[in-house]
């Protein structure tokens, strides 16, 4: 059976360099759990590995997201297992390697992401511009304190 390995902590911690050298060590591929290394572009201030510091080994889920697109919890979530299905049904060793520990949560645990309604979105969006927000952020505290508190 294929291992799954999960490096998570803080920034600047050595948790990339960490998972190539366990992923050299168990022959393993790599994917990523950092919200910011999925964007294109994105490479000074995320820490992204150059190709040279890879040193061979397979990346997942870097650069696969336009700055300018929604990305998601639930969208990740279903990337991330897909990848790791494919990969640990291939026999393949996985290290999965980030800070961003609702990404983590998203893969261990089996987190419900409902569908969000574009034009309750929309509606939503407009009247914030309308009242302000922190017109909204009271009308959330009447709705659901403890999602307003997690809000500062």
């Amino acid at each position: 059976m294929s291992k799954l390995v999960i490096i998570c902590g803080a920034t600047a911690t050595g948790k990339s360099d960490l998972a190539v050298e366990i992923a050299k060590e168990i022959n393993a591929q790599i994917i990523n759990a950092d919200s910011m290394q999925l964007y294109k572009g994105m490479d000074i201030g995320t820490a992204k590995l150059s190709l040279a510091e890879r040193q061979g080994i397979s990346h997942h889920l870097l650069d696969v997201a336009d700055v300018a697109s929604d990305v998601t919890v639930s969208w990740y979530q279903e990337l991330a297992r897909a990848k790791i299905d494919q990969l640990r049904s291939a026999n393949e060793n996985v290290v999965v390697v980030g800070g961003t520990g609702l990404y983590i949560k998203a893969i261990l645990d089996d987190l419900n992401f409902p569908e969000t309604d574009p034009e309750v979105r929309e509606a939503l969006n407009q009247e914030a511009e309308k009242i302000g927000g922190a017109a909204m952020h009271e009308r959330l505290s009447k709705l659901d304190p403890a999602a307003a508190l997690a809000i500062p």
